[in-house]
Parts: structure tokens; C-alpha cells; sequence
């Protein structure tokens, strides 16, 4: 496929906000080092791309954050000191994003804390959780 053809607006990855405006969701976040972090995917807009653009349509499985084998919510959602900018309505059905451990840092003593998302956010670094067998 042509470089000129590989733009966000037709990745499998992106999700559209507004016209030609959306988000990235290429990777899982990251761990923070404050606590009650959201997790906000890059904005992009549709005529922009990466190497790692995969057209839509492609076979792949991308789970939402409550499918995903990384993904933990304790019933009722999230309880934060600080809302930040979301509503609490959006917090009773947030988790937090355990994809990746947290990085070696140069200063030691640095505590990591998952960043939360919703459980309709996905990214495509998500794994499907296996089926429970009652």
C-alpha cells in the first residue's frame, strides 16, 4: 500500500472524535507516577500517519478494556481522591490498565500507579480474557 494512502483516518487503530479529528489508540497507557491517572490516548488528525498504520477492516481482535486480560475494576469502578476531568459516572465504570509494568526510573524510591480507563476504551496492545467455564 502507498505511503500516501496510510493516513489515521483509515487505521484500524483510530478512533474518529470529530471530523478528521481522533485518537491513537496504537498502545496501551503507561504507568504514572502520581496516582488517579486517566489515561488520555494522542489526538491526531485523519491526514496524518504512522509505520505502524494497519488499514481498517484487517483481521485483528482488539477487545474493550472489560475484555481484556490486563483490565482491573473492582465492582462499582474506581474511587479516586480526585475526579480530575472525569465524571463520577465515568469512574463507576473505570479499571485500571495493568498491560505494562512500570519502567526503571534514575531516582529511587518512585511508587507506580496504574492509569485508569473506561471499560469501553481498547487499544490494540488488548488480549481477549479466556472464557469462564462455570
Amino acid at each position: 500500500m502507498s505511503g500516501e494512502a496510510e493516513k489515521c483516518a483509515a487505521c484500524v487503530y483510530w478512533k474518529m472524535a470529530r471530523p478528521n479529528e481522533g485518537s491513537c489508540q496504537r498502545h496501551a497507557p503507561t504507568p504514572a507516577y502520581v496516582s488517579d491517572s486517566v489515561a488520555h490516548w494522542p489526538t491526531t488528525h485523519g491526514g496524518q500517519g504512522c509505520g505502524e498504520f494497519l488499514v481498517q477492516g484487517s483481521a485483528v481482535d482488539l477487545a474493550v478494556c472489560a475484555e481484556c486480560r490486563y483490565w482491573r475494576s473492582p465492582k462499582g469502578g474506581l474511587d479516586p481522591t480526585d475526579r480530575g476531568d472525569k465524571p463520577l459516572q465515568w469512574w463507576g465504570r473505570a479499571g485500571l490498565c495493568t498491560r505494562h509494568a512500570p519502567a526503571p526510573q534514575s531516582e529511587p524510591g518512585p511508587r507506580a500507579f496504574w492509569r485508569a480507563t473506561h471499560a469501553t476504551d481498547l487499544c490494540a496492545e488488548s488480549i481477549r480474557r479466556a472464557a469462564q467455564v462455570s
